[in-house]
């Protein structure tokens, strides 16, 4: 059977055998550096590593979304809401909180993927109306959701409580065993995304993401392969949002803001985009710097050195680390325009001339 041979070829391919490796040393990181700020950022950045990945996915298909945040949000509320009520039913039924344990985890799972399942269903809707339409028309009609998102949130604030806030129950504590759940998460998630990108299905959304039209000539049904790769993308964004959201402890309206639609997108661009590891290098060197640059220290020293030059901006904070930010941004983007897995590329590249030439030297 073709996804037999796929399976197989899958799991000897390099590709996977990257990520096995690499999510096992992250697995160990904080084993090896037991400190409570690298743990948070650990687990931010393989959180929206998923996050990023997922649009990078529906980016293969020559489609664009701004609006991801909206799958993000019904991940988070979903994933949040649902392990809230099993949580406040096991009280009733139990007169006790649900115990950490083998239940409270297959709890937390299972939210979690009811709230990317979820998440996919309002993709599928948004997808039928509107994946017909080209790459950036979708783009602004996708931000448009986010914005709808939002509002409707606070309409029916007695069941998101999204305005003040639903704070998410302790089903896997927060630490390690939390961590190694979003590692876990991770792995899986992106390495289906990257199996789905080697089967029929695959080789079907690249045809469409390099030439929308000869693909339609030689027989694929476009409309078809744009909305799969756009729900399975809807997916696994509501899954980062629901680690999201348990993980902060609490989720509320902010989750859709419009700066959460364009991380992803800013995260594919810096690390890679159309590459496995691209949104994995770019979550990684993106969130550590928002991270850094959000340290006491930190603060204080772009506070004074920034201030004389932005008088109007310099007790604010965060508008300083924006600008550092922005700057490195627009050196990425002018200077490494495929991201930064090109210049490991160039690297391994220069590694392989140079061995080449000492071995012709020697001969």
């Amino acid at each position: 059977m073709p996804i037999k041979h796929s399976l197989d070829s899958f799991l000897r391919s390099k590709g996977f055998l990257f990520l096995i490796a690499f999510f096992a040393i992250l697995a160990l990181a904080p084993v090896l550096i037991t400190d409570n700020f690298f743990l948070t950022v650990m687990t931010l950045i393989i959180i929206f590593a998923i996050y990023g990945a997922s649009w990078n996915f529906l980016a293969n298909s020559g489609q664009g979304s701004l609006g991801h945040a909206v799958f993000l949000g019904i991940g988070g509320f979903s994933a949040a809401i649902i392990g809230g009520s099993i949580s406040k039913a096991s009280v009733s039924l139990l007169g006790t909180q649900m115990p950490v344990g083998a239940l409270s985890v297959a709890v937390q799972v299972l939210s979690l993927l009811i709230g990317g399942l979820l998440s996919a269903a309002v993709g599928l809707l948004i997808g039928l109306a509107c994946v017909r339409l080209k790459a950036w028309y979708l783009a602004m009609v996708t931000f448009g959701f986010s914005v709808i998102a939002a509002t409707l949130s606070s309409q029916f604030d007695t069941l998101t409580n999204g305005i003040n806030g639903y704070a998410t129950p302790t089903l896997v504590p927060k630490g390690y065993p939390f961590y190694i759940l979003v590692v876990l998460f991770a792995l899986t998630s992106i390495s289906i995304m990257y199996f789905i990108m080697k089967t029929r299905t695959g080789f079907a959304v690249k045809a469409i993401h390099d030439n929308e039209a000869e693909a339609k000539m030689i027989g694929i049904n476009t409309a078809k392969y744009k909305l799969i790769a756009f729900v399975i993308s809807t997916f696994f964004a509501g899954i980062a949002g629901g680690l999201y959201a348990y993980f902060i402890r609490l989720v509320d309206n902010s989750i859709f803001s419009p700066a959460n639609s364009f991380l992803p997108l800013i995260i594919t661009v810096i690390g890679g985009l159309g590459t496995v590891a691209g949104p994995i290098i770019g979550s990684i060197f993106l969130v550590s710097i928002q991270q850094i640059l959000t340290l006491p220290s930190i603060v204080d020293s772009l506070r004074t050195s920034l201030s004389p030059y932005f008088p109007e901006v310099s007790n604010v904070g965060p508008p300083l680390s924006y600008i550092v930010i922005g700057i490195i941004l627009l050196i990425i983007v002018i200077f490494t325009p495929k991201g930064l897995i090109s210049l490991f590329g160039k690297f391994y590249n220069y590694l392989n001339s140079d061995t080449k030439t000492k071995g012709a030297k020697t001969q």
